[in-house]
């Protein structure tokens, strides 16, 4: 039973390897809304070897992007299926390939990173790494992107805290 197990692992892998290699590299993927509040996710699958993919998107204000690329890493007992090595992604302003300017950079490693973006406009990311996997790699790119509040916020914000604290110490005499 353990070797017709074997023969089907490999011949899994085996079809996997031949379907990874109809995969194009080298993607450019504009996302047709701008990035908001809530998460957009989108997978990209690579055939072995480098790569280098632009994700183009935009925001409508000044804003905090909140930003992960994670390898989906498949191991079928010690072959490695799908795998990317030295994933990471480099943050530009405008789209590509007319960035001038890094905002920043991060890792593929499955942790959140934090941008302010300063104004309303376009952006992009280039990600590159090593598809090294028998069928190659897939990794996943999540964006979101909080408005920055603006200078009246925070005044109004601060009157409301100093309301509530000559409140709280007018009912503290009182209650003496």
């Amino acid at each position: 039973m353990n070797l017709m197990l074997k023969k089907t692992t490999m011949a899994l892998a085996i079809g996997l390897a031949a379907a990874g290699s109809a995969v194009a590299d080298d993607q450019v993927y504009t996302l047709a809304t701008p990035v908001g509040a809530a998460v957009s996710t989108h997978v990209f699958n690579h055939q072995v070897g480098s790569f280098w993919d632009t994700f183009n998107f935009n925001v409508t204000g000044a804003s905090t992007l909140s930003s992960s690329a994670n390898n989906l890493q498949l191991s079928l007992y010690s072959l490695n299926i799908l795998d990317i090595a030295g994933l990471s992604a480099t943050l530009w302003d405008n789209h590509h390939p007319n960035g001038w300017n890094i905002l920043g950079t991060f890792a593929g490693n499955n942790l959140t990173y934090s941008f302010t973006l300063p104004a309303a406009g376009d952006y992009h990311l280039d990600i590159t790494g090593v598809a090294n996997g028998l069928s190659g790699g897939t990794y996943a790119v999540a964006l979101s992107a909080l408005p920055v509040p603006e200078p009246e916020s925070y005044a109004l914000m601060l009157a409301g805290l100093g309301l509530m604290a000559t409140v709280a110490r007018r009912r503290a005499k009182t209650n003496a």
